[in-house]
Order: structure tokens, then C-alpha cells, then sequence
């Protein structure tokens, strides 16, 4: 009897343990999937894994990058790679936030651009508030600018155009809510009003239709509806809209960013 109770309890004792191990191995999953793209590291803007850049290149690109985002706010980001190991899609570029994120090696607000040579797939992502401002249309235009660089294998000159118009964007206000237009439309608002009551401002009317009207011999003499047409306007209904400006796009940490990408 003893035995057995020893063999249930060691048997209980090692199932324990199998559980903790697969706890713990399920909890560093995410990590670990997000290690298979290049760690980030604070304070560097290119990672250039497929050589694309030449030494100085890569220097003065990261210089600009950075004063790029100063201005614009954010974080700009260029990452090449060899192979992906998992296919053209947004999933490398995605490991590559969340790793940075988890370990505050990345700027929250941000602006991604990720060239995978064997696919010949060019991607672009941007998190935190820069995906308001960045949505997916957004991204397909800073491809399309970049795009013939890209395939004619002038990457620097791509990447600084990369930089340039996500700093563009970043920044950009629509016309209506730029502050010269808002004033000159209250000027011509207060113009109008100011006519107006200019206009109104003089001595009140006296001469009516009774001034002229000899009540005595004017007068209705007759009322009669006459039948003309009838008119029928139709109008159709404006189809419904479905699809967001926005990104609709989630990592697999769970961080939310548009995303834009074509083979090249």
C-alpha cells in the first residue's frame, strides 16, 4: 500500500512540474516568435541585414532618419532582410515592433518600412499615432513615390524618400483646418454680416400697399384652381461605405497599425 501511495505521489509531483515547464514555455512563445526577426535597439534606425547600404550609407541614413523623426514626431524605421523565413506579408515587420516594444527599445508612435530581398516585397507599417495619420491608403502612396528607386535598386535614395514622406504626412493638415484659410473665411463671414446690418441700418419704411389701395374699389372678384401636373423626383440611395481609412491590422503582441506592401 505504501508503495503505490509513493508512486501516485512522485506521479503527481512530476505531473506538476511538466505543467510549469509548459506554462512557462507557452508565456516566452511571443518572445520568442518576435526574436526570429532582428532584436531592436534604442536609438538605431536602419537595420540593414541584407547589406543593402554601404557603411557610409548606412551612418548618414540613420542620421536622417533621426532628424526626420524629431520633426515628425515618431520613430522612422528601415529594416532589410535576406529572408524572412516566413514568406512576403506583414509578419516580420510586426515581430520586429513587438519585440522592440516589449523591451522599450522602440518609439511606441512609429513609421516602418521593411524590404525582404527574397521575395522582393517592399512593407510599410506605422503604430501608436502615426497609424491615424499613416493609414493603409497613406502607406500605398509612400510606396508608390519610392517605388521606381526601389526596383532600380537605389535604396539609399529610396529610404531617404522613405523618411521624407512619412515626415510629409506626419505633419500634414488639411487645407480646411490651416489657420490662414480659417481666417480669411471670418473675414469674408464679418464682411457679409457687417453689409448686412449696414443695409438694415436706415429709417424705417413708411409706404405700404395700403398707401395706394382704395379699399372702396379693389377687391377679389373671383377664385379658381386649376389642375396643371404633377411632378415626381426620384433620388437614389448612396451606397454605404464599408471600408475604414484606417489600419484594421494586428500583430501578434496585439498592437494595432496600418499596413501597406508590394512585390517590387
Amino acid at each position: 500500500m505504501r508503495k503505490g501511495k509513493n508512486r501516485k505521489m512522485a506521479l503527481a509531483k512530476f505531473l506538476c512540474v511538466l505543467c510549469s515547464v509548459l506554462f512557462a514555455v507557452l508565456s516566452m512563445a511571443p518572445q520568442i516568435l518576435a526574436q526570429a526577426a532582428v532584436p531592436a535597439r534604442e536609438g538605431v534606425y536602419v537595420y540593414d541585414e541584407a547589406e543593402l547600404l554601404t557603411v557610409s550609407e548606412r551612418n548618414s541614413l540613420g542620421d536622417y532618419l533621426e532628424k526626420q523623426g524629431e520633426k515628425a514626431g515618431c520613430g522612422i524605421y528601415v529594416v532589410t532582410v535576406s529572408d524572412t523565413g516566413m514568406g512576403a506579408g506583414d509578419r516580420y515587420l510586426e515581430d520586429f515592433y513587438d519585440y522592440g516594444y516589449d523591451t522599450g527599445q522602440i518609439d511606441v508612435d512609429a513609421v516602418l518600412i521593411c524590404v525582404d530581398m527574397k521575395n522582393r516585397y517592399v512593407n510599410v507599417q506605422a503604430y501608436g499615432k502615426a497609424e491615424k495619420k499613416i493609414p493603409d491608403a497613406t502607406g500605398e502612396k509612400i510606396i508608390d513615390a519610392l517605388f521606381d528607386e526601389l526596383r532600380a535598386g537605389d535604396y539609399y535614395r529610396a529610404f531617404r524618400i522613405f523618411a521624407d514622406r512619412a515626415e510629409h504626412y506626419m505633419n500634414y493638415v488639411p487645407i480646411y483646418l490651416r489657420a490662414w484659410v480659417q481666417l480669411v473665411a471670418a473675414l469674408v463671414i464679418g464682411g457679409i454680416v457687417v453689409g448686412l446690418m449696414a443695409s438694415n441700418s436706415g429709417g424705417t419704411m413708411t409706404v405700404n400697399a395700403g398707401t395706394y389701395l382704395d379699399g372702396r374699389y379693389s377687391g377679389i372678384r373671383a377664385r379658381r384652381d386649376d389642375y396643371i401636373r404633377t411632378s415626381i423626383t426620384k433620388r437614389k440611395k448612396p451606397q454605404q461605405n464599408s471600408s475604414g481609412g484606417g489600419g484594421g491590422h494586428t500583430s501578434s503582441g496585439g498592437h494595432s497599425h496600418s499596413s501597406a506592401g508590394r512585390h517590387f
